[in-house]
């Protein structure tokens, strides 16, 4: 059968990046009336970087078989080089929409450790094309096997790179979104989660740390809008675990060795880029483990930054001393955490650290979440209801913007009007 070449686009998820459509190049044009999601046959191979196929256990208990099958074909339709629906009649350019399952799937691992995938596709043409033109002869038989490129719409604007000199033997590289804004604009720093350190993959660079847990969320419309349409987003990568304070690796010492180098980090990006970004309007945030260094990082360096996000954050009560309380409230803090979350126990973390907070007269906020559901409408049980996932992943709906209510239930207001947590905390600036 003749080879041809495919191209594939991705996006990344609330569950973490995915192919979500390819893109097959065709010898000629042909009529999008002899288009059918019947007529292909789309097969898909998972591999390691090391070049060996995945194997992974579907179900718990089950024994690891490789990552390998056939995906169904949602819809196709005729499209642009990089995928772009074009509303012809003709192309030379086919897309195929594929559903969000596990072999569409980009990045692989668990909560405290994850690893990026490839996934390499044959399709197979199964029905023929009418081509279009001075051809006359159908075109059938074609076999799609060979990757031509890798699109990302969400990574528009983003680079990668790391810092040249090392702060108490400590280099982290870092992901970065550039808003293209002429003026000055806010800066983000957002902190990965334990799983998107570079310590499971220390050869990948810091993509996995801003793409598995949707963190190019923030370099979107609906957030970057509140921000006056432009905002800078730093992802560093942790090389272990944030809450390694250079005995254990997720201790509940709640202290950590890479407050140094996360602060020199922070300001040699502001500092190389002093006309672009407004240093009275740093916001840092986090997840888990980044959102344990969010706290540390307020405590750490009180005044310095605009607002606090932190999410679902293992911040101990037997570390909530008064002094704590007392540095910590000189930052406007917003926490997001739910009940019944399986790895963070709120009545040891988020509860007591905001009831403390309030009492202490801090500007602090904390939505709380009965449990964690999609509340976007995309994702369904089988029985229609929304899809319920593990209770820790609250991070899910802070990328969603649904995070607006306090510990009482009550909305969240500044000057009278309810805000959510990203209208808040870009409302914030810092105090001199």
């Amino acid at each position: 059968m003749p080879s041809a070449s495919y191209a594939t686009v991705s996006v990344c998820g609330d569950f973490g990046p995915w192919i979500s459509k390819l893109i097959l190049d065709l010898p000629a044009d042909v009529s999008s009336f002899s288009l059918r999601t019947s007529g292909f046959n789309v097969y898909c191979e998972r591999y390691e970087t090391s070049g060996f196929i995945l194997l992974r256990a579907e179900d718990k208990g089950a024994e690891p078989v490789p990552s390998v099958g056939y995906l169904s074909v949602a819809d196709v339709y005729p499209c642009d080089e990089k995928g772009n629906e074009i509303h012809t009649t003709t192309s030379d350019h086919v897309a195929l929409i594929l559903p969000e399952v596990r072999l569409t799937k980009q990045i692989e691992g668990t909560v405290t450790g994850s690893r990026s995938i490839e996934n390499r596709f044959r399709v197979t043409q199964l029905t023929p094309l009418e081509p279009t033109g001075l051809s006359s002869s159908p075109i059938s038989g074609l076999v799609f096997d060979t990757l031509r490129e890798a699109y990302s719409p969400d990574l528009m604007g983003w680079h990668n790179a790391a810092v040249s000199q090392k702060v108490d033997d400590v280099a982290l590289s870092y992901g970065y979104y550039d808003p293209d804004s002429d003026k000055k604009a806010p800066l983000i720093v957002w902190l990965h989660g334990a799983g998107e350190g570079g310590g499971s993959a220390p050869n990948e660079g810091p993509t996995r740390a801003y793409t598995g847990n949707r963190v190019t969320a923030l370099s979107q419309t609906a957030i970057q809008d509140y921000f006056g349409g432009a905002a800078w987003v730093l992802v560093p990568q942790c090389p272990t675990f944030w809450m390694d304070d250079g005995v254990e690796q997720l201790g509940s010492s709640n202290k950590s060795i890479y407050s140094k180098p996360l602060r020199a980090l922070i300001d040699t990006f502001v500092s190389q880029r002093a006309d672009r970004i407004d240093a009275d309007r740093i916001v840092i945030g986090g997840l888990s483990n980044g959102g344990f260094m969010t706290i540390r990082m307020c405590l750490d360096y009180p005044e310095f930054f605009s607002a606090g996000i932190a999410t679902c954050a293992p911040f101990f009560v037997e570390n909530q001393t008064p002094e704590v309380i007392a540095t910590l409230a000189k930052t406007p803090l917003w926490f997001v955490h739910s009940k019944g979350d399986e790895l963070v126990d709120p009545a040891q973390t988020v509860l007591p650290l905001y009831r403390k907070l309030h009492a202490a007269g801090a500007p602090v906020h904390c939505t709380y979440f009965d449990h964690v559901e999609d509340l976007t409408g995309r994702y369904k049980e089988p029985d229609g209801r929304p899809k319920r996932t593990f209770n820790h992943g609250v991070w899910i709906h802070v990328y969603n913007d649904f995070c607006h209510t306090d510990l009482d239930g009550t909305n969240v207001t500044l000057q009278g009007e309810p805000v959510g947590i990203w209208e808040w905390a870009a409302r914030q600036y810092r105090s001199h």
